[in-house]
């Protein structure tokens, strides 16, 4: 079977539909929220049940100058808006296959983190929350 490795630079970002260029790192952890049930004076398991499941990542790149970061393409409120902050759509998209690789409909973003370097680039990273995380097979 012949089997093919995906790349970062075959996959694309979008927030809000809109492609996110300023991306360079993306990762998560999609937490399914399992834990194991023990009988009585049992030191084994008897069952693994769901409970909450939850996804958080960080999203990292640089920022463009005169782009507006963040809240240019409506991720964040106006700090005088910050209890107004919308939920956001993340997609991460595979450019060879077309197929998503993941879809969160309603994320919001934690917080932001900016590193001014010395004669370099400006990197701007940001923490997010999702509610419901589809993977490919989940929207066949």
């Amino acid at each position: 079977m012949n089997s093919v490795v995906l790349s970062g630079a075959a996959i694309k970002l979008y927030i809000n539909n809109k492609l996110y260029n300023e991306v360079q790192q993306i990762s998560y952890v999609l937490d399914y929220g399992e834990y194991s049930i023990y009988g009585i004076d049992s030191p084994h398991p008897q069952e693994i049940a769901p409970t909450k499941s939850s996804i958080q990542g960080s999203i990292s790149g640089v920022r463009i100058k005169h782009s507006g970061g963040i809240q240019a393409i409506d991720a964040r409120p106006l700090i005088k808006d910050l209890l107004a902050a919308p939920y956001i759509s993340i997609r991460i998209h595979d450019r060879s296959s077309k197929e998503d690789l993941l879809l969160i409909q309603s994320a919001k973003i934690t917080n932001q983190k900016v590193a001014i370097g010395a004669k370099g680039t400006v990197k701007l990273s940001f923490d997010f929350v999702g509610m419901i995380a589809l993977e490919p097979l989940d929207r066949a």
